[in-house]
């Protein structure tokens, strides 16, 4: 059985759910606009060999909500969650934005990190333009327009087409119901990752990569945002790097098939341990 608590860290509570201690810690670490239920399809297969902790970042399911928002400001929650909570060097297995957080700390807090997981995480350096400025203006849109999470399941299915996948679509109109529209806000508005004020500062991902000395596994969705090129820059770098392609998923790939993530998850895990 997996429990939700909370820790106050010095400016507000963060809500994440802990599993019974059934093994070494593992830190699940969802994506923008999400919340820890999206690790839901996989923990099953994980809790019965992990001491799984799964928070809900700031802004995002129950945690609290703030005037500031940022990549700096999630990565310090997490960092709480390490040294308050668990006490203990954790596997980090983070989505897109989780990603990107566990990145951060296996570079600047390597004691607290034993290993990090990468899915379909930008390798990038983030710009708040294009595509990824569409996508969050869009999405608060749809949050500002739509009230309850039946309005913004409605409005997703209406975007996605009938043919998308009715389970996902709901799981995604409640976690857009309990995001604040302030955290896509902040993305919008300063876009440049080297202003101070911008959600993206302090995410320079060569210079992480070129620092971690962790084991790392990097899942690629085949439709999703981490690219060829990408990756194969990042396994030069590091030292112990291994990389699987999840064969037809989108980004958001924790919402289909879950066996092909499990078997990766599984074979890398009781490797390093």
């Amino acid at each position: 059985m997996i429990k939700e608590k909370t820790f106050e860290t010095d400016e507000l509570s963060i809500n994440y759910a802990e599993s019974p201690d059934n093994g070494p810690p593992l830190v699940l670490l969802h994506g923008t606009a999400n919340r820890w239920q999206s690790f839901l399809p996989i923990i099953p297969a994980l809790i019965d060999r992990w001491h799984i902790y799964a928070p809900d970042f700031r802004g995002h399911g129950k945690s609290g909500r703030t005037i500031r928002y940022g990549f700096e400001n999630y990565t310090k929650d997490v960092v709480n969650l390490l040294e308050v909570a668990i006490n203990s060097p954790a596997i980090l297995f983070g989505h897109s934005l989780g990603g990107r957080v566990a990145l951060k700390l296996a570079d600047t807090k390597s004691p607290l990190v034993k290993a990090i997981i990468l899915g379909d995480s930008s390798l990038s350096t983030p710009k708040g333009t294009g595509g990824m400025s569409t996508g969050f203006s869009q999405l608060l849109e749809l949050i500002n327009e739509n009230n309850s999470v039946h309005d913004i399941y409605k409005a997703l299915l209406q975007r996605e087409g009938e043919e998308y996948n009715h389970t996902s679509v709901l799981s995604r109109a409640k976690n857009l119901s309990m995001v604040d529209p302030m955290v896509l806000r902040s993305i919008l508005d300063h876009p440049d990752p080297d202003d101070p004020e911008s959600h993206f500062n302090g995410y320079y991902p060569e210079t992480h990569l070129r620092n971690v000395r962790c084991p790392t596994l990097i899942i690629q969705a085949e439709k999703g945002m981490l690219g060829n090129q990408e990756i194969q820059k990042a396994l030069n770098i590091l030292p112990e790097a291994y990389h699987i392609t999840l064969k037809g998923a989108p980004h958001e790939f924790l919402t289909r098939e879950s066996e092909p993530v499990i078997k990766a998850l599984n074979a890398f895990l009781e490797a390093i341990i």
